[in-house]
This record gives C-alpha cells, sequence and structure tokens, in this order.
C-alpha cells in the first residue's frame, strides 16, 4: 500500500502543471494515492474478522472503487463548491497544478473553451486566472463527466457488495458510495 501510494504521489508530481496530462495517469494517481488505502482498510477488515478469501477479495474491491468514488468527488468539490463552503479557496489542486478528472475533461472537450483553459493553466495562477478557469470548467461540461466516471466506480463497488452476507453492515456499505456522490448531483 505504501509503494501504491507513493507511485500515485509521483505520478501526481510528474505531471504538475501539464495540460495533456492524460487520463489514464491521473486514475493511476488517484488509485494509489486514495483507492489504495481505502481497498487496504477494508481488506484489513476482512482478515482480522477472519473472513474466507472470496470476502476479503469481495472487500478489496469494494475498497478500491469507494476511494475511486471518494477522490473524485473531492476533486469535483474543489472545482465545483465556493470558498466558504470548502473554508478554504476553491480551485486549489489547479491552481497547484494539479490537473483532475474535471478540468481534464474540459480540456479534452476541445473547441474555445478547451483552448481558453489551456492558455490559462500550465503555470501558477493569479486570483483572476483560477476565477476564469474555474469559470470555464464549470460551465463546459468537465464537471458532469467527472460525476459520470464516478458513477461507474458506485456501480463496482456495488457489484462488490453482491459477494458479502445480506447484513446491515452491507446495506451500509452499499448505501455509502451513492450518498458520497449525491453531495455532487
Amino acid at each position: 500500500t505504501i509503494g501504491r501510494l507513493c507511485e500515485g504521489q509521483i505520478e501526481e508530481l510528474r505531471h504538475t502543471y501539464n495540460v495533456a496530462r492524460p487520463l489514464e495517469s491521473y486514475l493511476s494517481s488517484i488509485s494509489g494515492k486514495t483507492a489504495s488505502l481505502y481497498s487496504t482498510a477494508a481488506r484489513i477488515g476482512g482478515l482480522v474478522s477472519k473472513f474466507d478469501r472470496g470476502l476479503v477479495n469481495a472487500l478489496t474491491a469494494y475498497g478500491e472503487a469507494f476511494g475511486m468514488v471518494f477522490q473524485i468527488v473531492d476533486d469535483v468539490l474543489d472545482l465545483s463548491a465556493t470558498d466558504a463552503q470548502l473554508g478554504k479557496p476553491s480551485g486549489h489542486d489547479m491552481v497547484e497544478g494539479v490537473y483532475t478528472l474535471p478540468v481534464l475533461y474540459t480540456l479534452a472537450n476541445g473547441g474555445v473553451p478547451a483552448s481558453e483553459l489551456a492558455d490559462v493553466l500550465g503555470k501558477p495562477l493569479n486570483v483572476a486566472e483560477r476565477d476564469k478557469a474555474l469559470s470555464i470548467v464549470r460551465s463546459n461540461g468537465g464537471i458532469e463527466a467527472a460525476i459520470e466516471l464516478a458513477e461507474m466506480y458506485v456501480e463496482a463497488a456495488e457489484e462488490a457488495c453482491q459477494d458479502l452476507p445480506n447484513t446491515a453492515a452491507t446495506v451500509a456499505l452499499r448505501f455509502a458510495p451513492n450518498a458520497l456522490l449525491a453531495s455532487v448531483r
């Protein structure tokens, strides 16, 4: 897990201020930095509970999918919420040169908005540049596309729950990713 976390962080650092960051790079980074932690935590819970291999593997898959949902939602909130809602300046990752899923989707959409966004990004941003970049990302489908991808990970988490016993805990696990995603819908 520590290895995956470090690899994810290194992958993110390799693409700082890179407006051509591949989607695969982002997904690899969040899988390592975030999803691996949830995956390992869920796996350890299954091992400590002495569950059989099938249940442990289902919990591991659930943790990985939930971690992906968690990070995508966090990245959407960083770009869609206000400074007051976040308790810090919105767009912080973008200002730091970390281009997350909504930004990457906006850039990939092409056209004038993508060009304008690429012109603003690629360097540290001042407040006016940050606000312009936020406006472009918020109004050109990047956030919605990120939410759609998060929905696929919600489905993966729900699918992993099919291999778990029908208990109140499983019901809660099944509900959690949807509840998380609902915070940005």
